[in-house]
């Protein structure tokens, strides 16, 4: 059988909404990502079969957003390219989309990931096509309507988080003070891993003209539990979701050179890992939580693992009650759960995220020299998709 590997993984830094990648467009920072994954990987571009790439805002972007990063990149003007849009699953499902593609023999190089500028989604203005006679005009913020609404329920993705807590709450310890103390040590292991450079061999830095961009912005190290606790719920007026325990809104993007690996020896070039399998998992989207332990159960069942045996899950942390609440129900340690911080800390640049933190996940493995790794995240709509990695 074919096997699928990683030759290697780049990512831009993250960047806070409105902070220092705010002069990036989306396809810049697609671009970037890109050029710098080809750039030291060192592979003659004209082997590139396809590319894939996540963006999940796409109000305004312009036509086919994936095929604008191709033409501004070093790949030639030829190499197909798909743009794929599921919502947060938008990057990883690229990579899963370019592993199916490369393990049918239609193709033997492929890149993919995603990228996203939450600063730069526009406002629109619904209906406003057959026009106003007369009265008040209401804009709507596309970063939310495209991203972080669940269309069918009609409601914010926090306050299904919310709804999460009401249920699961007794049984998982999903109380606020709980959510917050995973925030702040998701705060204090990113600081530590920008701080000690751990970061630094997987980031390309990005050029904004007044200044280049070389670390994560987000990390807050300095927060306190008081700091926390004395913020008041995003969703509701009791609530336990606050901007401090749930993702931040963020930029940036991320790619990975997956390959055949008779093809990778052939052209010379060392995997760093491989792909070995992944899964999804849909439930009603009122459960989009609960489909993150469903899909990692999925994923170890099927290859016969336990969570023991996995030495770091990536999952991204929508929310802090997320996390705590399938790290519970499977058992996860805290220390294997994502081990340098997550998007509580950094953010979530929607349809970027899978291929960031696969280059992530690549890279902890072969600096750690560790085995396996899970790495993946929930989906707007009731999903969650998920993905295992072997060094």
């Amino acid at each position: 059988m074919t096997q699928v590997v990683l030759v290697d993984g780049a990512r831009t830094p993250h960047g806070t909404l409105l902070g220092s990648l705010t002069d990036a467009s989306a396809i810049e920072l697609g671009r970037t990502a890109l050029d710098g994954l080809l750039e030291r990987t060192d592979l003659d571009p004209d082997l590139i079969d396809w590319v894939g790439l996540g963006n999940a805002i796409q109000a305004g972007i312009g036509q086919v957003p994936a095929r604008q990063v191709i033409v501004e990149s070093h790949l030639p003007n030829e190499v197909p390219v798909t743009t794929v849009n599921e919502a947060s699953g938008s990057g990883l499902r690229a990579i899963a989309l370019a592993a199916d593609r490369i393990a049918a023999d239609r193709a033997e190089f492929a890149v993919a990931g995603g990228f996203e500028s939450m600063t730069n989604a526009p406002w629109i203005l619904p209906g406003y096509r057959t026009g106003r006679r007369h009265g008040h005009v209401t804009a709507e913020d596309s970063m939310i309507l495209d991203a972080l609404w669940d269309v069918n329920l009609d409601v914010h993705m926090g306050e299904i988080t919310e709804r999460l807590v009401e249920r699961e709450g007794d049984e998982y310890d999903l109380s606020r003070e709980r959510q917050d103390r995973y925030a702040l040590e998701s705060h204090r292991r990113a600081a530590d891993a920008v701080d000690d450079g751990r970061y630094d061999e997987e980031i390309v830095p990005v050029d904004v003209g007044a200044e280049t961009v070389e670390r994560d912005e987000g990390p807050r190290p300095e927060s306190t539990p008081a700091d926390l606790a004395g913020l008041s719920p995003a969703f509701r007026e009791e609530g336990t979701i606050t901007p401090a325990n749930a993702s931040k809104l963020s930029d940036g993007a991320g790619t990975v050179l997956l390959a055949d690996r008779e093809a990778a020896e052939d052209a010379g070039v060392e995997p760093m890992v491989s792909l070995v399998d992944y899964a999804t998992a849909y439930r009603d989207p009122d459960e989009f939580n609960e489909a993150v332990g469903d899909v990692i159960e999925t994923l170890l069942e099927a290859n016969d693992l336990s969570v023991d045996e996995v030495d770091a899950f990536w999952i991204n942390e929508a929310f802090a009650a997320q996390s705590v609440y399938a790290m519970q129900r499977l058992g996860i340690p805290r220390e294997r759960m994502n081990p340098r911080g997550g998007a509580i800390a950094y953010g979530h640049p929607i349809g970027a995220s899978g291929g960031m933190l696969a280059a992530s996940l690549a890279h902890q493995l072969r600096q750690e020299d560790l085995e396996y790794g899970v790495m993946g995240m929930s989906v707007g709509g009731g999903g969650a998709i998920m993905s295992l990695w072997r060094r």
